[in-house]
């Protein structure tokens, strides 16, 4: 994976503790460059700001700065609710304490919320007034100790902490001659939910398979450029050595005919369900861009199931229909054009419909009847998984698109079919 990664196949690690603990200057000595303001003025970061890099093994990541978390500015406990929200949707934490500062309540109570989250956490522990070198019991892999001794000192005289976290190093967050140390610590953790072995195509190609990718252009599409699951495909398959044919939807006869032999599996944009299915042979799996990520950033089976429950729907009952990306609405929007119109051509007519889109999602959902989900590409993996366990525990049936979509032109069982086994 290369600096390309995209956003939401990141690793992400967000960066917390106290207004002048550190977190920027170690952020922008990390990326060794300046992403995050730094000043002595406390509360000087005000909102989440994040920077995409490269940290071996753990590889491509977005690391994260936050606001103090005793911020007492005006806007405060505005920027304290958006430093919230970011813990819903990281990998992995890492708080910054100062040397010269005592452990506090705040500190405590922080670092419990996240652990709470299950959130690996990371603690760091900035020597100020250390100067350009550490001791020789400084950060550095393969010594016996990751603390410096003042460090050590900090931790023996705050003796929860390791109760809490992880320590796992400290330094002088000013000098660069201790970023490589940081990184090589940073890059040995754990992170929750990471994505590095998960796959888009996962036990569906094999070097030499061909798979055919559907992909209309049409007013919704992007000028110029393919959608990402598209690109991902596209990449996965040729990772495996396989022979990836992209077409649109009027292009499939003569495309099958070209070919010796049929192709293993045809991918479909959700939209064209109806139409690639009359143009593909039974013989031949079909699934769609959605279901597919549907299977990769959350629980595929969860998802089928919910489909059930939309034969409980009537005249006014209230329904989420909720996206991951913001873009300007299309005057066929897929999500509040295309989907009401498909309901309400499968009998399901004057329902109360709610939209939201990007990071905005209900924390209380109890008052839905249903939940319509997009595919999810631009959200991590834990974000999602988080959004379906919202639901499921509030007792609201949830599905994506995908799988909405293929139930209300009656191929639900032929587009999920290719997944069987994971569905028993």
């Amino acid at each position: 994976m290369t600096m390309n990664t995209p956003k939401a196949n990141r690793v992400h690690i967000g960066f917390f503790g106290r207004c002048n603990s550190g977190k920027s200057t170690l952020i922008n000595m990390l990326a060794d460059q300046p992403v995050s303001l730094v000043a002595d003025v406390a509360g000087t970061t005000t909102d989440p700001v994040s920077k995409a890099m490269e940290i071996l093994p753990l590889g491509p990541v977005m690391i994260t700065d936050t606001a103090g978390i005793d911020d007492t500015s005006q806007l405060g406990q505005l920027r304290i609710a958006k430093t919230h929200e970011l813990i819903k949707k990281i990998n992995l934490a890492v708080y910054v304490l100062r040397s010269d500062e005592a452990f506090t309540e705040d500190d405590k109570k922080w670092i419990e919320e996240l652990k709470l989250q299950e959130l690996p956490v990371a603690v760091f522990i900035n020597e100020i007034g250390a100067g350009e070198s550490l001791e020789s019991e400084s950060i550095h892999k393969g010594k016996e100790s990751t603390l410096s001794r003042s460090a050590e000192l900090y931790v023996s005289q705050h003796p929860e902490l390791n109760t809490l976290a992880t320590v796992i190093g400290s330094g002088n967050f000013t000098s660069s001659t201790n970023r490589l140390e940081l990184l090589d610590l940073l890059g040995g953790l754990t992170p929750l939910d990471a994505e590095e072995d998960q796959s888009l195509l996962s036990g569906l190609v094999n070097p030499g398979d061909t798979i055919v990718l559907v992909c209309p252009i049409d007013s919704a599409a992007p000028k110029g450029r393919l959608i990402l699951p598209q690109v991902q495909a596209i990449r996965e398959i040729l990772d495996y050595k396989g022979l990836a044919l992209v077409t649109q939807t009027e292009e499939i006869p003569a495309l099958l005919l070209s070919l010796k032999n049929p192709p293993k599996l045809v991918i479909t944009d959700s939209q064209a369900f109806e139409e690639v299915n009359a143009l593909v042979p039974d013989t031949i799996p079909l699934t769609s861009f959605s279901i597919l990520m549907a299977r990769f950033k959350g629980k595929l089976k969860d998802l089928v199931l919910g489909v059930n429950a939309i034969k409980n729907l009537k005249p006014g009952s209230k329904v989420l229909i909720s996206e991951g990306c913001t873009h300007r609405r299309q005057c066929d929007d897929i999500g509040t054009v295309k989907i009401p119109m498909w309901l309400k051509k499968n009998g399901y007519t004057d329902l109360d419909m709610t939209w939201t889109s990007g990071g905005a999602f209900p924390e209380h959902v109890e008052d839905y009847d249903f939940i319509i989900h997009c595919g999810a590409c631009m959200l991590t993996r834990r974000e999602v998984l988080r959004r379906i366990d919202v639901a499921v525990v509030q007792g609201v049936p949830i599905v994506n698109y995908g799988i909405l979509i293929a139930m209300l032109h009656g191929i639900l069982e032929r587009a999920v079919s290719p997944f069987k086994d994971e569905l028993q």
